[in-house]
């Protein structure tokens, strides 16, 4: 949730040649915790700001007059958005200069103020400018934070995903989204929904084959008190949770069939309806759905919906394993180690060329969620600046002979084994290498969770 609370950190510039204004100005907002300069010519106030952002004290918002006794206001208006980091900038007017005003709306002026005003507007005036400056600057950290920053490599599959990605943000079509685990599909997402006009919105992420049929349409849907046992209160979906925003539907394949319909309408008619209720809802979502399967053989196998796929493959994006990119490797280890510094409080580690042509070599069945693993793995252990090929070998990998992965143990090189218990050796083998963790040990084996624990159970593994 987001809390606006300004203190004394919020910088105003009031530019005003009337003495009164600027007192006036001055008295309220200091009232209201904000620190405020003024000035009482054009000049004098643009070269406040210069000088704030020079001394590390750039102003939030600026209050400039359109009639000033040196240059107007709209050529200080002009001046300031050329800055780097600019203020936000709210012009003051008397009513007969109110056409200038929205002309300097045109130019960049979030509102303006007409002559005269009292505390109560200017406060109001203030707070909202202020408030829609701070949703803009945290959205533009989040579309860096969790887009197009993430999306790292300069080989020429990521750069056309990437374009791939600029096109389908300007659009609002559904989009598919395929890959193998562990490729980051969910960032691919993220960059879409951040990139585009939702960005303010929420996004909501769910794995549909981590819940099964009844449990997954209440959460997708929502359900009224009462709907099934354990109901005792109403519950809200996430479609109207996401509403004007985006909804991610990891691992659609896994989505059971009798569920498949409700989505279909639920996307073809813009409304949804509880689990249990009646009345319908409607909501603006846009729906990007990923999945590691093969969602076309799904179909012909009839374990999914054709007329649900084509409503969901508006737009196909394919993201690329991490053996199809190998020279990423390397940019990517840099990334994962300053970032895994930085999350354990550690100096940020320098790695061997030959650690990174050794991990470049590797096949990385987990892709880049694995090598993320590895890396984190290795700087929290190491304990040294100089990480090595060493450090990064698991067991079970070797360390000497890149590009080739240990065999799976077994009883001898001439015992002949079913698949089935070949299967559950490997599953073992797997699970043991990255230390009991279902979450990897999944993403290495290319499955999800919930067939990580089926496969579990059947081979008395749990």
């Amino acid at each position: 949730m987001l809390v606006f609370g300004f203190v004394s950190a919020r910088r105003i510039l009031v530019v005003d040649d009337e003495h009164g204004i600027r007192s006036l100005c001055g008295d309220v907002l200091r009232r209201s915790g904000y620190q405020v300069e003024t000035a009482e010519t054009g000049n004098a106030g643009v070269a406040a700001v210069l000088g704030g952002r020079g001394a590390g004290r750039r102003f939030d918002l600026v209050f400039t007059d359109i009639n000033l006794p040196d240059i107007d206001g709209l050529t200080v208006l002009e001046r300031v958005l050329a800055t780097d980091e600019p203020p936000t900038v709210i012009l003051i007017t008397a009513f007969p200069s109110v056409d200038t005003a929205v002309r300097g709306m045109k130019l960049g002026a979030r509102d303006y103020l007409t002559k005269p005003f009292g505390p109560d507007e200017l406060r109001m005036v203030a707070r909202r400018a202020l408030e829609e400056d701070q949703l803009r600057r945290q959205n533009a950290e989040l579309r860096d934070e969790l887009g197009w920053s993430n999306l790292i490599g300069r080989s020429p599959a990521m750069d056309e995903l990437r374009t791939t990605i600029g096109k389908v943000t300007r659009s609002d079509a559904s989009v598919l989204i395929s890959g193998e685990s562990g490729t980051g599909k969910e960032l691919v997402a993220r960059a879409i929904h951040y990139g585009g006009e939702r960005a303010g919105k929420p996004f909501i992420a769910i794995n549909c084959g981590a819940l099964v049929g009844s449990l997954l349409e209440s959460e997708l849907f929502g359900h009224v008190r009462g709907a099934f046992t354990g109901a005792d209160t109403a519950k809200r979906g996430l479609f109207v949770a996401a509403h004007r925003g985006t909804l991610f539907l990891d691992e659609i394949g896994e989505m059971d069939l009798p569920l498949q319909p409700v989505l279909l309408r639920a996307l073809q008619d813009g409304e949804v309806k509880p689990v249990g209720g009646i009345e319908h809802e409607r909501v603006d979502v846009r729906v990007i759905a990923a999945t590691n399967r093969d969602l076309r053989r799904g179909v012909d196998e009839g374990r999914f919906r054709e007329d649900l796929y084509y409503r969901l493959h508006v737009v196909a994006i394919e993201v690329p394993p991490l053996r199809s990119r190998p020279g990423d490797v390397p940019l990517l280890v840099e990334h994962f180690a300053e970032r895994a510094a930085l999350r354990h409080g550690s100096p940020r580690p320098e790695i061997t060329t030959a650690a990174l042509e050794w991990l470049s070599a590797q096949p990385w069945p987990g892709n880049v969620r694995e090598l993320e693993n590895a890396v984190e793995r290795a700087v929290v252990l190491a304990g040294r600046p100089l990480l090595d090929v060493e450090d990064f070998a698991p067991r079970g990998r070797s360390s000497t002979s890149p590009g080739v992965t240990a065999p799976p143990a077994s009883a001898g090189q001439d015992e002949l084994l079913s698949l089935e218990e070949l299967e559950r050796r490997h599953v073992l083998r797997v699970l043991e290498s990255c230390g009991g963790q279902k979450t990897r040990a999944a993403a290495v084996l290319g499955i999800n969770r919930t067939t990580l624990w089926k496969k579990l159970r059947q081979y008395g593994l749990e």
